[in-house]
């Protein structure tokens, strides 16, 4: 692969990665919205459900186990979402760091012919 194609293909991948990044981040928002959202709902759903007159017959679980069914993945998913926040973060530093755009020249690649002796 010559050099310029190489310069051409890393340049062009670093553009799209980067273009990229408010993409994953709006993305992130909207699943963060999505799961808040849900959440709220599982959480109304618990307490405004032992509020309901119960019949007898049907076994219902404790007020505590319920809860604790709807708190403990709601935290599990906090922890995703901020590891996953942390991650996207992590993306845009690299690629903000690996920004060679404003160099003004391309990088030489160094030349696969042996270099002549000099007399």
């Amino acid at each position: 692969m010559s050099a310029a194609k190489f310069i051409r293909r890393e340049s062009r991948t670093t553009y799209f990665l980067a273009m990229n990044q408010p993409l994953a981040e709006m993305i992130f928002w909207i699943a963060v919205a999505a799961c808040a959202v849900a959440e709220v709902a599982i959480l109304r759903s618990t307490f405004v459900a032992r509020r309901a007159n119960k019949s007898e017959l049907v076994p219902a679980s404790s007020r505590s186990g319920e809860i604790a069914w709807a708190v403990l993945p709601a935290l599990a998913l906090c922890a995703v979402l901020i590891a996953t926040w942390q991650r996207i973060e992590a993306r845009e530093s690299h690629m903000q760091m690996m920004d060679h755009s404003g160099m003004g020249h391309p990088m030489q690649m160094p030349s696969s012919q042996p270099a002549a002796p000099h007399s």
